[in-house]
């Protein structure tokens, strides 16, 4: 009689973890994380297949990540002329949520200093004619479309190609000579 109780033991543990693979396996394909608890509440090393993948490190010192601009993003041509219907159009998307370029830059481009406390470092002054006078077209609308990972959000997702030139024409309207000291 032992034996046959030890066999039916080892079928019920046997079924158990049948049973436990299944429902974690079941959870994975609807997108839940496994637990990877296996049978009596140990830890189980999850297969190389199933452990998470390593996040990338942001760099803790924001203020030195910085442009990696394509040699030959001045290049880009913009597409969009700059009518002043362009012009509205950018000006919309500048100032509203789905640009929302005047959060950092502010309404004249010089910067929105109600939010620079919260800011991991001044934006860049849209309003500098010097400045603004060495970036070409192409270079600002990779710079819109791409951004800075922890600095500036990249657009390209939320502003079709077209809206970025918009944007982009309004910007320029936004430079101003700087006043004498």
């Amino acid at each position: 009689m032992k034996t046959a109780n030890r066999i039916a033991v080892a079928i019920m543990i046997a079924a158990v973890s049948i049973v436990t693979l299944a429902i974690q396996r079941s959870g994975q394909s609807q997108g839940q994380q496994p637990t990877n608890r296996g049978f009596g509440g140990l830890k189980a090393k999850p297969a190389a297949s199933q452990q998470p993948k390593a996040i990338p490190e942001q760099p803790d010192d924001f203020a030195n990540a910085t442009w990696n601009i394509p040699a030959d993003a001045d290049k880009t041509k913009n597409t969009t002329e700059a009518t002043a219907e362009s012009i509205a159009k950018g000006k919309e998307h500048y100032l509203t949520r789905s640009g929302n370029c005047v959060f950092c830059h502010g309404e004249t481009g010089a910067g929105n200093e109600e939010n620079l406390p919260r800011l991991r470092r001044k934006p860049a002054d849209l309003s500098d004619r010097d400045r603004m006078s060495k970036v070409s077209d192409g270079e600002m609308f990779w710079k819109i479309s791409t951004g800075i990972p922890g600095i500036m959000p990249a657009r390209d997702k939320q502003l079709t190609e077209e809206d970025r030139w918009h944007v982009i024409n309004y910007v320029r309207t936004l430079v101003r000579e700087k006043a004498a000291n």
